[in-house]
């Protein structure tokens, strides 16, 4: 096995680089700004939230933050008005209720919702949940913002990871484009099919290796080139194994012949597209 060069031990994951440039910013800028920053913490929160991987990544994780911010805010001060002089006895209520607006707005469990709406009833505001949010939400923003300057900037580099696995997936076209072969001369099919597959998950569990070596990253498959291109494979590894179980004939029936020609040319379609992909990497 290979070790691991001083180099690769010590490079860092994007997404830890982006988190310390950005809070090295904040660093340097609070100094200057730090008057308009009440809640420094909440800018740090907001700008680990931020940094991913991907762009729909960073994009969907920013919504879901203000969204969060502003629905668990409000919630809180209502419930806080209701019962002004015992709040705290409507946390259980409020926090419920925020539960369901995560799912209701965000689709699923949104915790800095239920989380803002508690630290309201429980008087982090002081007497004043609404200035309180109102500060927060700022804070949250320039958080983001940051985040968001950050991501745009950063160098977009190919890792030794993502350079192995398009290596291999190049290598599992070329099996296919073997087995293509093999199919227009009307040769056997089922050990190189079984090689393929096999090569195909491995590509799978080196694409999953990739996505869980880097923290806390939420459906990094919306945005990720690789899922792409392992679809393609996927495929057109089941358009070959259509056309492997009726083999070119001159007697097939003419429904049948409309299946196979259709096969044959996603097949042809996605080998070229795939191949002129490859190619650009």
């Amino acid at each position: 096995m290979k070790k691991a060069t001083l180099r690769e031990r010590l490079a860092l994951d994007p997404r830890v680089a982006k988190v310390l440039i950005s809070m090295a910013i904040c660093v340097l800028l609070y100094p200057f700004f730090g008057k308009y920053i009440v809640y420094p913490t909440y800018v740090f929160n907001a700008i680990y939230i931020t940094a991913q991987l991907t762009k729909g990544a960073t994009y969907k994780s920013s919504i879901e933050r203000i969204i969060g911010t502003v629905a668990g805010g409000l919630t809180g001060v209502v419930f806080y008005f209701i019962v002004p002089d015992h709040h705290f006895l409507m946390i259980p209520i409020a926090a419920t209720v925020a539960v369901l607006w995560g799912y209701l707005f965000v689709g699923k469990f949104t915790p800095v919702m239920a989380v803002i709406t508690v630290m309201v009833l429980v008087g982090k505001g002081e007497g004043e949940p609404v200035l309180y949010i109102n500060n927060r939400m700022i804070d949250t923003l320039i958080g983001l913002t940051i985040g968001f300057l950050v991501y745009a900037l950063y160098p977009k580099k190919k890792t030794e990871m993502n350079r192995v696995f398009y290596d291999h997936a190049k290598a599992c076209l070329t099996q296919i484009e073997k087995i293509r072969a093999k199919y227009q001369k009307q040769e056997a099919l089922h050990e190189e099919l079984v090689a393929a597959w096999k090569a195909l998950q491995a590509l799978k569990q080196e694409r999953m290796t990739i996505v869980n070596d880097s923290s806390f990253v939420p459906k990094v498959e919306d945005s990720e080139p690789m899922l792409s291109l392992i679809h393609d494979l996927e495929q057109m590894l089941h358009n070959l194994e259509i056309l492997y179980h009726h083999p070119i004939s001159e007697n097939r029936e003419p429904g049948l012949q409309e299946v196979i020609s259709f096969h044959e040319e996603t097949l042809n379609r996605l080998y070229g597209k795939t191949k002129q992909e490859i190619q650009l990497i």
